[in-house]
């Protein structure tokens, strides 16, 4: 009987510390993100030129996705994506809901490429990258790039000598990791799409999950 009754203790001290893991796995459609990390704010700069600061996004469930403007396939594929979901989600964009897209190209892609590429595609959520091609905003940019867990391999051209308006080789080429990683209200990443899982039934579904998470906690 006192082994029941502790191992019935230790069944009741498992389901309330969530140490059972059943309970804590598989709510979302995409990967998980077990380690929940928050992202530091930042600073970057949009397609206007203005400056950006993450915590106007405070409070909201985010989709950040990482691009850039010469990518050949998979961002232009991603972008349009994102555009149905931000369709799906027109009533919560801005207030509960937001997108962002964060460039993997900055020595390439300044503010007046960002509103190229957006005008092409038609969307209207912010395009960031960095204000000047510098030591300092590079730094800044890849920080953002590693707490997201993004991947950046730019080669550069041996024989290349032509120089970009941002002073920098047109002769590279950029891999990247792909997909979008979603936030939710309070900071913490909490699944991740690429182009390996990438399905948008399942995105807007892990969206829907979030809005009903922040509706019970509230």
């Amino acid at each position: 009987m006192k082994r029941l009754f502790s191992l019935f203790v230790i069944s009741i001290v498992l389901l309330s510390s969530g140490c059972l893991s059943s309970i804590e796995k598989d709510i979302f459609e995409g990967e998980d993100i077990n380690s929940g990390d928050k992202y530091s704010e930042f600073n970057l700069t949009d397609s206007n030129g203005d400056f950006f600061n993450s915590n106007v996004l405070a409070g909201q469930i985010l989709i950040v996705n990482f691009f850039y403007t010469n990518c050949p396939d998979h961002c232009p594929t991603m972008t349009s994506d994102l555009k149905q979901v931000y369709q799906e989600f027109d009533n919560h964009m801005g207030t509960n809901v937001s997108i962002i897209s964060i460039t993997v190209d900055p020595w390439r892609d300044a503010s007046n490429s960002l509103k190229d590429y957006m005008n092409y595609f038609n969307v209207s959520w912010p395009h960031l990258t960095i204000e000047f091609l510098n030591d300092e905003n590079l730094s800044e940019i890849e920080k953002i790039w590693t707490e997201f867990e993004i991947g950046v391999v730019l080669t550069e051209s041996e024989n290349s000598t032509s120089i970009s308006g941002r002073g920098h080789t047109v002769y590279y080429s950029i891999e990247h990791t792909n997909g979008i990683v979603i936030v939710d209200r309070d900071g913490h990443q909490r699944v991740r799409w690429d182009e390996s899982n990438w399905d948008i039934d399942g995105i807007n579904s892990d969206i829907n999950t979030l809005l009903k998470e922040s509706s019970s906690d509230s």
